[in-house]
């Protein structure tokens, strides 16, 4: 009986003392740390590379409107010609805003001085109104643009840390300023 509860109180001891799963509390304890870590950067990379894209849409569409290579573009055609320039933005159409802007050299305001960046609003039926200004010669211009975007994985790292709006779609806002080449 004396050796039956000496194996038994010993039992505790032996089973503490057992290293085969020494391994599994550690990694239980640090995996949620390295799959947030994981998808906050893939939510930072993907974010980065469609800023990236749309900058270099946006430029690439003031140098058209500087050189003055086409007529005065409408909204329309302004969005497609960006959309066309980026790959991974499928709503793109739906989602981008437009503004040209003349900027006063005097006093240096615009005709929407103030005002932040016109951007669609998905709760609201109608379409923001914008402003599209082709100047004169010499004439410094202002181009807003703003695409909302939905981030991939939004309750998860970085993704909850964003600013949204009510549908959950963040901006990704470029304003450039350039000069209409003499006509």
């Amino acid at each position: 009986m004396r050796k039956r509860l000496a194996r038994l109180l010993a039992f505790p001891r032996r089973f503490l003392c057992r290293e085969e799963g020494a391994v599994t509390i550690p990694t239980i304890i640090f995996i949620p740390f390295f799959l947030l870590l994981f998808t906050s950067s893939v939510e930072l990379a993907t974010l980065s590379i469609r800023q990236s894209l749309l900058d270099r849409a946006v430029d690439d569409t003031a140098r058209i409107l500087k050189l003055g290579i086409e007529p005065l573009p409408d909204h329309q055609t302004l969005k497609r010609s960006i959309c066309n320039r980026m790959a991974i933005v499928p709503t793109c159409m739906q989602d981008l805003m437009v503004e040209v802007i003349e900027i006063d050299r005097t006093t240096w305001s615009t005709a929407r001085a103030g005002t932040a960046v016109t951007c669609i609003d998905e709760s609201e039926e109608t379409e923001p109104e914008t402003l599209i200004q082709r100047g004169i010669s010499d004439q410094l211009m202002l181009m807003r643009v703003c695409l909302k975007v939905k981030p991939m994985m939004p309750g998860a790292g970085v993704g909850a840390q964003l600013v949204t709006d009510a549908s959950g779609a963040l901006a990704l806002v470029v304003v450039t300023a350039f000069v209409n080449e003499p006509r």
